[in-house]
């Protein structure tokens, strides 16, 4: 399967939504000869959700080279997150790539230390080993846009090339001498394409944690947590106390007290303009009756 932009069918930003809120783990270590498998703890809350269902980590899987092609070629290595669905379905597979690169990320400090571990405690095929160290998939999946194709019984997310898990020459090095490569062909189908990314923090279930932070951006988290749906709520009290609101109710008063004094002046020059004409007829009708 060959993860490139030039094979893209179309985009699934809807079909293919992922949510996660991992947990830290407590993890063993396995050196299968071909790949490194790892545990994960299981947690009461499932911690993703792939197209509005809800999965469980099963298993990691860390391979040299890379399963996928990325842009025609293959890649140091890659980590593969296997989940379960909880009502039954397709495993879901979350897969990212490794590259060769000195820069360091929080991902890449996590792999080469898993890596380290395995190659002094369980360098052989068939040895296990504790990692003894704090594991949480929350620092290890991008928040970048992905690729996304299903199978018979298998749905895959695969990050790209450009988010890859940098790790240095020294590491992979290490990771090919206690692992071989892995002659396992990863089947072809339509890729699709979701430029959105996951969404850290949002759990699909009774409640809905919202986290603050946009795609791609630090893993700094504010989390809400809503038990109803309020959105066509209205809150009089803060509509009362609104600014705008104040200012009209002073524009209709202000209206009113004009139209008041208007009338009162138009009146009062009535009633003179009245008397005026009055006083000159009656003298009149006076003075002709007189006479």
């Amino acid at each position: 399967m060959n993860i490139s932009p030039k094979n893209v069918a179309g985009k699934c930003d809807l079909k293919c939504s992922y949510s996660f809120k991992y947990s830290e783990s407590n993890s063993t270590a396995k050196n299968n000869g071909v790949f490194i498998t790892l545990s994960y703890d299981s947690r009461s809350v499932p911690p993703v959700s792939y197209n509005h269902e809800k999965y469980t980590v099963s298993s990691i899987m860390i391979t040299s080279p890379s399963l996928h092609y990325f842009n025609d070629a293959s890649m140091p290595g890659e980590i593969l997150i296997e989940h379960v669905p909880v009502k039954g379905g397709n495993n879901l597979m979350v897969c990212i790539p490794f590259l060769s690169s000195s820069e360091t990320s929080k991902a890449s400090a996590i792999i080469t230390d898993i890596i380290k571990i395995v190659s002094s405690n369980a360098p052989s095929e068939g040895d296990s080993t504790n990692l003894n160290i704090p594991l949480n998939l929350q620092s290890i999946v991008p928040r970048k846009s992905y690729f996304a194709y299903s199978t018979g019984t298998n749905d895959y997310i695969v990050f790209g090339a450009l988010d890859a898990i940098p790790l240095t020459s020294s590491t992979i090095t290490t990771l090919q001498q206690i692992i071989k490569p892995f002659p396992m062909m990863m089947p072809s189908a339509s890729l699709f394409y979701n430029a959105k990314g996951p969404v850290a923090g949002l759990q699909i279930g009774n409640g809905l944690y919202i986290s603050c932070q946009p795609t791609g951006s630090s893993t700094d988290e504010t989390e809400v947590t809503y038990d109803k749906d309020t959105s066509s709520t209205v809150d009089l009290s803060s509509i009362l106390n609104s600014p705008i609101f104040k200012y009209i109710v002073l524009f209709v008063l202000g209206c009113i007290l004009f139209i008041l004094i208007f009338y009162g002046i138009s009146a009062f020059f009535a009633y003179l303009s009245g008397d005026a004409i009055k006083m000159p007829l009656k003298s009149i009708s006076t003075f002709t009756t007189t006479k």
